[in-house]
């Protein structure tokens, strides 16, 4: 979703399947999160998928899957 992927502290997204975005991000979880799901919430379709974080760059963290609403 490019919309997503021109946010401050996001590298890069892409499908992995119909219902998992990953986000190659940059910044941290906490600063990029309210973005992410400011863009997926515009669209009713995308309002439950699957986000895959993955961690940034040559730090010492873990990949963590949210989501912005469950229903």
């Amino acid at each position: 979703m490019r919309a997503v992927s021109l946010q401050p502290g996001i590298g890069r997204t892409h499908w992995m399947t119909h219902n998992t975005l990953v986000v190659e991000r940059t910044g941290s979880i906490d600063a990029i999160w309210p973005l992410i799901c400011a863009e997926l919430e515009r669209y009713p379709a995308l309002r439950t998928v699957r986000v895959q974080l993955n961690p940034r760059p040559g730090r010492d963290e873990q990949v963590r899957w949210r989501q912005c609403r469950t229903q």
